[in-house]
């Protein structure tokens, strides 16, 4: 599971080192068989998502946390950033095919709606967004929590 999101990171880091956008993992050891490179495709779409939130948002200290635990016999990975979250008047439509903040140059509103073809279609998985409200280094921050779950035997 490490190795996904390394690769993601691999693909990305140019793009968010550029950005200044700090990574803080925090992550179990747990395995999902098959599927990774439909994995890191998901990882690379929420990443990118929260890079274009923070350039928007124009945040000074960008953080992107992600969890992966494993909680009883399902496998949860959480990705959340401090860009500030996602317009409570949109949230509901942004795994909607087409659906884009951007302008059509740079977005065609496709890569959320895979994303969550890929985990709920493929991978039997879950996927949720919302909006979270937390602490970090006697800090507050909001942003976006995507929380992707896979459901054990």
């Amino acid at each position: 599971m490490e190795s996904c999101f390394e690769k993601s990171l691999n693909v990305l880091s140019l793009k968010l080192n550029n950005e200044k956008i700090t990574i803080i993992k925090n992550i179990e050891k747990v395995e999902i068989v098959g599927y990774e490179s439909e994995l890191v495709h998901v990882f690379i779409n929420i990443l990118n998502n929260a890079k274009d939130a923070f350039c928007e948002a124009k945040v000074n200290k960008r953080i992107i946390f992600l969890d992966i635990l494993k909680e009883k016999s399902k496998i949860v990975i959480k990705i959340k950033d401090n860009a500030g979250g996602i317009n409570s008047s949109i949230i509901d439509k942004i795994f909607d095919p087409y659906f884009t903040t951007k302008h059509k140059s740079q977005g065609t509103g496709i890569g959320l709606y895979m994303s969550h073809q890929i985990i709920t279609k493929h991978m039997d998985g879950q996927i949720e967004v919302s909006n979270s409200k937390y602490e970090y280094e006697n800090e507050k921050y909001k942003g976006a929590l995507f929380t992707i779950t896979f459901y054990g035997e």
